[in-house]
């Protein structure tokens, strides 16, 4: 019998995010500056039969402060989309004029996950970007810098080549196609974080205009991720569409 596609979902989560992810949250306004910047852990734990998921936040600030929070999250549902390779998002269904819209793009390696956070307080404005960079074996991550600060300018050769698998809103995800690697989208703004890792998106959203935000993360000089969500014109959830790309 085929597995229900709601339950594969679920099973792409655990398969890949059941850990504790060591991290530290950066946020910077939409201009680009340092907000905030926190130690945190993300922590998942499913039950035995793994039909029930506890999702712990635990946010660690500079004065010794620590805040806490917990979910419970039952199967087969999720708050958040993922493909069998690990990567997903946690995403607004529709943008509501005047209401709070944000997507939370996710990427996965190994040990190590990154999180590119785009959001619109009032539904049009962009009013923050964060960055997440997590590694399950522990604090302070072997792999992450310490830099805080965004690079003014990044590039990338062309001499990529890769694939990509496209989830649409039925959560049906399709086969694997040749894909281009297109890191800056036309009309949106473009960041780049520490650690190789940029963010494309738009500086205001609005129903009556497709919507696109990307984000990259170049794991290392051979390979490189891109996700990539898309809305259409009446502000609801198109596709997620996830690449891998080797350096030819």
């Amino acid at each position: 019998m085929p597995i229900d596609i709601q339950e594969q979902n679920w099973n792409n989560f655990c398969a890949h995010h059941l850990h504790d992810w060591h991290g530290i949250w950066t946020s910077y306004s939409a201009q680009g500056e340092v907000k905030d910047s926190f130690q945190s852990l993300r922590s998942f734990r499913a039950n035995l039969e793994k039909t029930q998921i506890t999702h712990t936040n635990r946010y660690i600030y500079a004065d010794g402060k620590i805040e806490e929070k917990t979910w419970q999250l039952q199967k087969p549902f999720l708050r958040s989309i993922f493909f069998p390779q690990g990567a997903g998002a946690f995403h607004a269904e529709k943008l509501v004029t005047a209401s709070f819209f944000a997507v939370e793009l996710f990427f996965i390696h190994k040990n190590l996950r990154h999180s590119a956070i785009a959001a619109y307080t009032d539904g049009t404005n962009l009013t923050k970007i964060l960055s997440i960079r997590e590694d399950s074996t522990g604090f302070p991550s072997q792999h992450w810098s310490t830099n805080l600060d965004l690079v003014s300018e990044r590039s990338l050769s062309e001499n990529w080549a890769g694939t990509s698998v496209t989830m649409t809103p039925d959560l049906k995800v399709s086969p694997a196609v040749p894909a281009n690697l297109n890191w800056q989208i036309e009309g949106n703004e473009s960041f780049f974080f520490p650690d190789e890792i940029s963010l494309s998106c738009p500086r205001q959203v609005e129903v009556g205009k497709p919507i696109v935000i990307a984000a990259t993360w170049l794991v290392n000089s051979s390979y490189l991720q891109q996700i990539t969500i898309a809305y259409d014109e009446t502000g609801a959830f198109q596709n997620l569409k996830f690449a891998e790309f080797t350096h030819v």
